[in-house]
């Protein structure tokens, strides 16, 4: 697909990325051999009408032409559910007697999710070589993330969100300026808990609530539902009596089936880290075109991926959802 020289360059600079222990995906391969291409000529990438299409297929075909092969890194089992049908059918139940009981309309009915945004897309597989004893998974246990709290209602309206970052005060915040209606907040290892929760309703669950009752001429204390799984963050007594007091239904997700039932978990959540996942590549493919094209001699040194870059960048990424 590539010239047998811009074949080349890509490769050395992956080879050099694992001998420096930095991770190596799908995302980075095809981020770099793209930035490579464009220093030479933008015109032959297929996005520019050329005939060079760089997908995940290519990016593992590649890799396998180097001689690597995947080894996943040991993770948690998904535990089985062995009657899913069953609970399935008593939470979709649940849901919609709350619903028609109460006479709750689309735009007052809620679901929120937390979810890990990472910086530097990273996976659960690396490369080694073949044959090797030991391999080590690097990028598996990158802490450079943030927790996001999305939220969607059965009308199709989408809440502001809530971030989190890593850090103990507001100097870890990073420097740009979010939205207003947004949640910005930090907690020691960006983690989701129940204080971050209690900001959560009253900075964007109750005053959507408030606004939409309005907007619906309906009554201040007009029933509403909340959908949610088991995260024990959200589901302390503090939480749940916030939430009555505010005259809010609870219907939680049951356990081990939030992969299957939880709604922003199998629609938003995965469609949100793609779009973060390319403008990354697209970022990175420049850092990549940048450096040749300052000096096509030099060979390629690894793209900057300190917390001090990629912070400020992923949360203007974040804006752009």
């Amino acid at each position: 697909m590539l010239g047998e020289e811009l074949d080349k360059q890509v490769r050395a600079y992956i080879a050099s990325l694992r001998e420096n222990g930095a991770v190596i995906n799908t995302a980075i391969v095809m981020a770099c051999a793209q930035g490579v291409v464009k220093s030479y000529d933008s015109n032959l990438l297929e996005c520019n009408g050329g005939h060079i299409s760089l997908t995940k297929n290519w990016a593992k075909y590649l890799m396998e032409r180097m001689g690597f092969v995947k080894r996943r890194a040991s993770t948690k089992a998904k535990v089985s559910v062995s009657d899913f049908d069953q609970l399935k059918s008593q939470f979709v139940f649940d849901v919609k007697a709350i619903i028609e009981m109460e006479e709750i309309p689309g735009e007052l009915v809620i679901n929120w999710d937390q979810t890990g945004i990472h910086y530097v897309p990273v996976s659960s597989w690396t490369m080694a070589k073949e044959g090797s004893k030991r391999v080590e998974i690097a990028g598996v246990d990158d802490k450079r993330q943030i927790t996001a709290v999305f939220g969607g209602t059965l009308a199709g309206d989408f809440l502001p969100p809530q971030l989190i970052y890593q850090g103990k005060t507001h100097k870890s915040l990073p420097p740009v300026k979010f939205p207003s209606d947004w949640h910005i907040t930090f907690t020691e290892n960006h983690w989701s808990n129940e204080k971050t929760m209690a900001d959560y309703l009253e900075k964007i669950l109750f005053p959507y609530l408030e606004k939409k009752r309005q907007e619906l001429k309906l009554d201040p204390n007009y029933p509403a539902l909340v959908i949610f799984d088991r995260f024990r963050g959200q589901c302390t007594e503090n939480i749940l009596a916030l939430l009555e007091a505010r005259h809010v239904f609870v219907a939680v997700v049951p356990a081990n089936c939030t992969d299957r039932l939880q709604p922003l978990d199998v629609s938003v959540n995965k469609a949100a880290k793609e779009f973060l996942r390319s403008r990354f590549q697209e970022w990175y493919s420049e850092q990549i075109c940048q450096q040749l094209q300052r000096g096509k001699e030099t060979a390629l040194q690894p793209v900057d991926l300190r917390m001090s870059v990629v912070k400020p960048l992923g949360a203007k990424w974040m804006m752009n959802l």
